[in-house]
C-alpha cells in the first residue's frame, strides 16, 4: 500500500474539482486504474488539510469500483509544529484484517521528517503516533531510523505522489488476514 498520496490534487487542474460535489465516477476511475497500474493492493489518500476529499472519494470508489478489492483508505496531510502528519482513518474491516494497524481506527504516521524543516524530536515527545514515514519521492529521511527504534514505532516508505504515475513509486507492504 501506498500509505500517503494526493491523488485529488493531481487531478485538480485536469477534471475542474474545487469541491467534493466534483469528485465523481470519473475521479474515482483514474484513481482505480493508477493504483492498478501501480501493481498496489491500496492507498491512503492524504490530501493536504482535507479530510473530505479522501473520504468522498473512498465512498466513490467503494460504490463503482468494489470488485476491484482494493484498499483505499481516507485521510489527510496536516501540518503541526512545522512538520507533516499523516492522520488515516482506518474503517473496522480493516483494522480486523489488518495488524498492522493495531486495531486502531485512526493511525497517525510522522511524514517526511525534517524535510522542510528541522525536526526537533523532543517537541513531539507528547504527541502519540504510530509510524514514521522513512522513504518518498523527496527522499530518504536519516533521521527516521533514530525515531523509528526510540519510538518503537514501523517505518514506512510512500510516494506522498502529486501526479498520478508516481503512485507506488515507494510503498510499504501490510499483511491482510
Amino acid at each position: 500500500m501506498d500509505l500517503h498520496t494526493h491523488p485529488i490534487e493531481a487531478l485538480k487542474d485536469k477534471l475542474g474539482i474545487r469541491g467534493i460535489h466534483d469528485i465523481n465516477q470519473e475521479v474515482a476511475s483514474l484513481i482505480v486504474r493508477a493504483i492498478k497500474s501501480a501493481g498496489l493492493q491500496g492507498i491512503a489518500i492524504t490530501e493536504h488539510n482535507n479530510f473530505n476529499h479522501g473520504w468522498v472519494a473512498c465512498l466513490e470508489i467503494l460504490d463503482h469500483f468494489n470488485k476491484e478489492n482494493l484498499v483505499v483508505l481516507p485521510g489527510e496531510e496536516i501540518d503541526y509544529g512545522g512538520q507533516q502528519w499523516l492522520h488515516l482513518y482506518i474503517p473496522d474491516y480493516y483494522r480486523r484484517r489488518m495488524p498492522f494497524f493495531k486495531g486502531q481506527e485512526w493511525f497517525f504516521i510522522l511524514a517526511h521528517p525534517g524535510y522542510y524543516n528541522p525536526l526537533e524530536k523532543e517537541k513531539f515527545n507528547p504527541i502519540k503516533y504510530d509510524a514514521v514515514e522513512a522513504q518518498s519521492l523527496h527522499g530518504d529521511f536519516p533521521e527516521a531510523e533514530g525515531i523509528s527504534q526510540e519510538r518503537q514505532v514501523p517505518l514506512v516508505r510512500s510516494s506522498d505522489a502529486h501526479r498520478l504515475e508516481d503512485l507506488g513509486r515507494y510503498y510499504t507492504e501490510l499483511e491482510f488476514k
